[in-house]
């Protein structure tokens, strides 16, 4: 599949329109090919190596850390995600969806969620959902939902306390207890290769402003149950028949 040509795409309908109607239903060797090559030997990092196979080999977007979105003239960031097959036959989200890197010193400057690192970043995503299978190869799953997702009025109202709960916890100096058990949708999740139980661990570790204490490396994070909402929430409006194939998360609106 060619790699598409993202500085001819003008709009963001135009963008979700186009990214469904070439990934849907497709595998990922489909995509790119050179997947394949990498089933046996990164067999475990699934859900990073087909997010890069995804943004490399269809988008055309390298590796990158910018704070902005992805597709920047569009303000679109891409998120790759895995879903599973229940039990009872219902698909779910496998895995919660980490997000951009917060920086303490700066996030707790911001008077809103609006003017934070998480909305500048996420406030339009086009989420490409693939379902994972334990029993076949990585090159073989299918790409089953594309959908633009925005942090409109509704989405803010719902992550907001969480945001305020994370911020107030820095301004008293203690993002270093910061837990995730301590949010319903939005939170944060470890973001680095070391391990901050370890004092002497660096890699793991950065500063926060009103605490000596280092604070750990950690990303905003969308947990399991309210990802569940947002598919939940498109398949309602766009594809009602596939509702009842999909599990309904506890505390959920269609």
């Amino acid at each position: 599949m060619p790699i598409l040509n993202l500085k001819k795409i003008k709009t963001v309908k135009e963008l979700e329109t186009i990214a469904r109607r070439d990934l849907e239903g497709r595998t990922l060797q489909q995509i790119m090919a050179s997947i394949v090559a990498s089933d046996s030997s990164t067999r475990v990092s699934t859900k990073a190596g087909v997010g890069y196979v995804i943004e490399d080999g269809y988008f055309g977007i390298g590796k990158n850390s910018t704070a902005g979105p992805d597709i920047a003239h569009l303000d679109v960031e891409i998120k790759t995600s895995p879903l599973k097959i229940g039990k009872d036959g219902k698909l779910r989200v496998k895995e919660p969806l980490s997000l951009n890197i917060i920086n303490y010193s700066q996030e707790v400057k911001n008077k809103s969620i609006k003017e934070s690192s998480l909305y500048k970043k996420n406030k339009k995503v086009l989420f490409i959902w693939y379902v994972h299978n334990a029993d076949s190869l990585r090159s073989e799953y299918i790409i089953k939902y594309v959908f633009l997702w925005e942090m409109d009025d509704e989405v803010i109202k719902e992550l907001n306390p969480d945001y305020k709960a994370i911020i107030e916890k820095i301004k008293i100096g203690e993002a270093h207890h910061i837990h995730q058990y301590q949010h319903a949708n939005l939170t944060l999740c470890p973001k680095h290769g070391g391990t901050f139980r370890d004092p002497n661990d660096r890699k793991s570790k950065t500063k926060q402003p009103f605490s000596d204490a280092p604070a750990e490396i950690r990303a905003f994070r969308l947990k399991n149950r309210y990802m569940e909402t947002v598919i939940r929430r498109y398949l309602f409006k766009n594809r009602p028949k596939e509702v009842d194939d999909f599990v309904k998360a506890k505390n959920s609106t269609s």
